[in-house]
This record gives structure tokens, sequence and C-alpha cells, in this order.
């Protein structure tokens, strides 16, 4: 009896103390380590992880260079968001003649009709630049206009440091980014799951048009992307740009495991050195970095095992609680670092701001030397909470019970349980405090002082014979 109270005891203050587990700040140890990244060609250049934006190498980033048709990234992105893809653009004089003849196009004449997913590859693959120009026209009807919406959409990203007067990249010397703003751009297309399939396809053919006889076979000109002879192992997009005055740009994405690099590198001389800078910066963040799902790094470190509840294991098990972190949450840390090296701060929302229908009710953050490595959305899962009926005892299902449509919300629209279960806790607790007095102390007591009672009696009688005898 001694050891279930112990056990319920010690269960009690387990749960309580896990409760609050979630809202305390691991160690931080100030630390100036981060690793040095290589030297290389370009006059700009940064490596971005995708899931934080944290910035694992930098140099000139927020210096404004000419990005050529990296420029596209944007205007695809612009295009697929405010299209769909069976739409049809026709080919405008201006899209056809209004723009250098000795750039890159697809010979695409005037009145001649493609889709928008036809026009997509074009832009992302061939760097078309009619292409580009007809779907901005197409999208805001002219391309002032469609210039408009690209500065809108880059400030809204926090690009802050470009200017973008036409969407296909060729000169102009108000037309400019930065590296930095170009991996806030990219990170923000690499999210759209119809970008992300288009900028990682090799090759695409376009079929007769109401103007073209011959099918048009496209190729991706990203050379890791197309691997014919050179190629990095993960890269899943990315896009090439050149002019005589911006010089070599190249953005590339590339992922392993869970850890998604974008690399921006902005005029560099030739076009061997652009993918050579590109695979060192590469190597530099997936050789140095590592990356960790903070719903697995949040998980309870103790097992709640207690005899007495055994048969309910799924009240009492902190795994199954309804607040939980998303999945989506990733932390980035040196591979010099531990997780106890970053400093954590979790903030729960005012029931106020809580927006209805949404079940995020607060965010857990971290830093690592001064820098935002991380964070997740902390959210509340509208389970079903077990209760303390043992599943033998629920009812079984009959054959007219209608499988098609279960109801999964709670009767009561109480909210977090946790008050309820620990209410019931401490009654049990009680309960067996009382029970135990009752089984066990109370008997013992009946015995002890049945015991004094009968040694008074012989002490007395004891008294009463020396009395007599004398």
């Amino acid at each position: 009896m001694k050891k279930l109270i112990l056990s319920v005891l010690c269960t009690t203050c387990l749960i309580i103390s896990g409760l609050s587990a979630t809202a305390s700040a691991g160690s931080y140890v100030k630390t100036d380590s981060w690793p040095e990244g290589p030297k290389v060609y370009a006059e700009a250049a940064i490596v971005m992880e995708a899931s934080t934006g944290l910035i694992l190498y930098e140099k000139n980033i927020h210096e404004t260079y000419y990005p050529a048709s990296i420029t596209k990234i944007l205007s695809a992105l612009l295009v697929i968001e405010n299209t769909s893809p069976g739409e049809v653009v026709t080919f405008s004089r201006d899209s056809v003649f209004n723009i250098e003849r000795d750039s890159t196009h697809i010979g695409i004449d005037v009145g001649e009709q493609l889709t928008v997913q036809q026009c997509l590859h074009g832009i992302l693959l061939e760097s078309a630049n009619e292409v580009t120009y007809a779907a901005a026209e197409h999208v805001a009807g002219s391309i002032p206009s469609f210039s408009e919406m690209m500065n809108e959409k880059a400030k809204s990203l926090g690009a802050l440091n470009s200017n973008f007067v036409n969407p296909h990249g060729l000169p102009d010397d108000n037309h400019y980014t930065s590296a930095y703003d170009m991996a806030l751009i990219t990170r923000e297309a690499m999210k759209n799951e119809t970008f992300r399939r288009i900028t990682g396809t090799r090759t695409y053919q376009i079929p007769p048009t109401n103007k073209q006889k011959e099918t048009r076979y496209l190729r991706n000109h990203h050379k890791f992307i197309l691997k014919n002879d050179l190629s990095y192992e993960g890269t899943i997009g990315g896009k090439t740009g050149y002019t005589s005055k911006a010089k070599y740009t190249l953005v590339t994405v590339a992922r392993r495991g869970d850890l998604e690099l974008i690399c921006v590198i902005l005029k560099v001389d030739t076009s061997a050195h652009q993918y050579e800078d590109t695979r060192k910066l590469l190597d530099f963040g997936f050789d140095n970095f590592s990356i960790y799902p903070i719903n697995e790094l949040e998980k309870p470190k103790i097992q709640l095992e207690s005899p007495f509840f055994t048969r309910y294991n799924s009240l009492l098990d902190y795994s199954n609680t309804s607040i939980k972190t998303d999945e989506k949450g990733y932390l980035v840390l040196p591979n010099t670092a531990s997780f106890s090296d970053a400093k954590k701060e979790v903030s729960f929302y005012p029931v106020s701001e809580i927006k209805e229908g949404r079940n995020v009710i607060g965010t857990i953050s971290y830093t690592y030397d001064g820098m935002y490595v991380g964070g997740a959305d902390i959210l509340y899962d509208n389970i079903e909470t077990p209760g303390l009926t043992h599943a033998l005892n629920k009812k079984k299902p009959s054959p007219s019970d209608a499988p098609s449509v279960i109801d999964t919300e709670p009767e009561s629209s109480g909210g977090d349980f946790r008050p309820v279960i620990i209410g019931l806790i401490v009654g049990v607790f009680v309960l067996v405090i009382g029970l135990y007095f009752v089984l066990v102390e109370r008997p013992r007591l009946k015995r002890r002082n049945a015991y004094y009672e009968k040694r008074a009696k012989r002490k007395q009688l004891y008294s009463d014979d020396t009395f007599l005898d004398l």
C-alpha cells in the first residue's frame, strides 16, 4: 500500500511538472564560433537555409547588382499566383519585337498562342525573354503594371534593396537587386509546388501551335539540373542569368534530407566560376550545418509508468497531449554546437488574438550567437481526450451503425482537459490516502490501543497482588 501511494504521488508530480515543461528555456552558452566559409569569385554571394531563413554564408549580400535572367524567378511566381495553367497567352507584337533579338528566345511569332503551363516552362527552362514578356502582359496588361506587381511582391517578402522595371532582366540601370533579396524571393517561390516542380524539370516539349508546325524542345539551362556535363547531388531547382553588365548570375536550390539550401551568386566573371563557387558554397552548408525537427526535440524525455494506472496509460501519456509543435518547424545549428547551446523562447498568444478556426496558439523560437536559428508554431489539436472508461467496456458497433460518419468532437466544449485530469488525479490521491487510513492505519491503531489496554490491566493486577501480600 505504501508503494502504491508513493507511485501515485510521483506520477502526480511528474504530470504537473510536465505541463510547464514546454515553457522552460534551455541553457544558453554565448560563443563566437561559426564556420568560416570559402573564398569565391562572385562579387556577392549568400547561402540561406530555406525553412528558417538562416544565413549560413554571406558576402556583400545587401549590395545591389544587376540580376539578369534570375529576375524570372519572381516573374514566374507572379504568373503562377495570378493565372491558371490552362489559360491561353496570345503573343503581341511588343512581346516579340520589344526584346533584344540576340537575347534568349524560342522563336515565338506574333499572334502565336501558348498555355500558361507552356509559358512557365519556356520562362524557367529556356529563359525565353519574349515568353516572359507575353506572360507579364497577360497578367497585368502592360510591362509597367507588371513591374509594379514585382516590386510590391518583393517588398512584402522583405526584399528592400531591389527595384524591377521589366520581367525578364534585360539591362536597365534602374533594374537591380541584392543576393539577400534574391534568396528571399527564391525561398518564397520554392514554397509554391508548381514553381518547385517546373524549376527542377530537365526537359520539356511544346507541341505544334496555331503558328508553328514543329514541336519545340526545351531544356533547362542550369547545368546542375540538366546533369549533362556537370551535376551536384541534391539539386532541385534554380535559374541562370547573364548579360554583359550583370556578368554571370546563378541561383541554385539543393536539398539533402531535411536540409534545403538556397545559394545565390552575383557578378561572376565566367560560367565555369559560377558553378565552382556554387559547389563550394553548397558543400560548405551541407558539411558544416545540421537541421533538427523541433517537434522531435520537444518530445518529453520521461515515460510515466505506474502499476495503478496501467489500464489508463493513454490518459497520462504526455505524448498524447493536445498541445504540440508544428511538424514543419526546424532548428539549424553548426555541427560544432549542440541543442543545449540554443536559447529557447516560448510565447503564447492572448485568447483575444487567437483566430477562430485556427489551432495556432503560440510560437517557440531559438537563437544561437544572437541569430534566429529556427522556430515552430505551437498548435492545439482539438482531439478526443481519452476517458477513464476502459477500452474493453466500450460499446461494440452493430452492423446497422453507419461507419462512414465518425464524430470525433468532444461532447463538452470546455477546451483544455488538463485541469479535469489533474482534478481526477488529486481525487484519486485523496481516495487512496483515505483507503489507506481505513484499511491499514485504523486497524493498526485498534491493535495498538488494545495492546496498551491489556498491558495496563496486567500492571494494575500486579500492583493489587503486591498490596495483598503485605
